[in-house]
């Protein structure tokens, strides 16, 4: 399965623990949270004002933390795609 929908480089990805979901970061300067069974993108998560360079998952998929090279860190709801911090 090929998912296209970043426009530029990715560099980051990270599976949730339930094998549902996929995270990416981009140098686009979004994460896009990807369906593993349709293929499709479900969120696009906006907010950094440069690349995201890392992602993780948290352990019972409630939460995405992003690195970039913003120089910051934010913590994203897996469920609604909303920043927390």
């Amino acid at each position: 399965q090929v998912l296209k929908g970043h426009s530029d480089w990715v560099w980051s990805v990270a599976i949730s623990s339930d094998g549902e979901w996929v995270v990416s970061g981009s140098r686009d300067k979004t994460l896009r949270v990807w369906s593993l069974a349709s293929g499709k993108t479900t969120r696009v998560l906006k907010g950094h004002i440069y690349g995201v360079r890392s992602v993780a998952i948290s352990r019972k998929d409630q939460y995405i933390v992003s690195g970039s090279y913003d120089n910051t860190l934010r913590v994203w709801s897996l469920t609604t795609g909303e920043v927390i911090r």
